[in-house]
């Protein structure tokens, strides 16, 4: 019976970890995480017309600045800038229904669903990243 060298195992283990952990971690980071298949949100078009924006879905990727209000029963609403600066800059308001088991806290970074309803942004889904 023929010995089988530690080299391998010393060396094989790891490089298959990290290609496997490679195989999950890269998608979701380079893409949209669960919101990749919808458009990014556009701050500078929202600002400019946004009748326009209503009704429609959109990802928006950002960072909590600061919480504006929070009512019991109805949500909250966060002051958010976008991460991306192909978004657009300058904070923006996204409410947030109750209901969300999420603890938000300033510097937390989310990859949102936002829906444009009439001059406000509702948050439908979220993932941290």
């Amino acid at each position: 019976m023929s010995k089988i060298n530690p080299l391998f195992f010393a060396l094989g283990i790891p490089v298959v970890v990290i290609f496997i952990l490679m195989a999950i971690v890269l998608p979701r980071m380079a893409g949209g995480g669960k919101f990749a298949s919808l458009s990014a949100f556009s701050v500078d078009a929202y600002r400019k017309d946004w009748a326009t924006l209503q009704g429609n879905s959109y990802r928006l990727d950002c960072q909590i600045e600061a919480q504006l209000a929070f009512i019991e029963g109805k949500g909250r609403v966060l002051a958010v800038k976008p991460t991306d600066t192909k978004m657009g800059a300058g904070r923006i308001p996204v409410f947030i229904p109750a209901g969300s088991n999420e603890s938000f806290e300033v510097g937390q970074r989310y990859k949102c669903k936002v829906r444009v309803s009439r001059d406000l942004l509702v948050v439908e889904g979220l993932e941290r990243f």
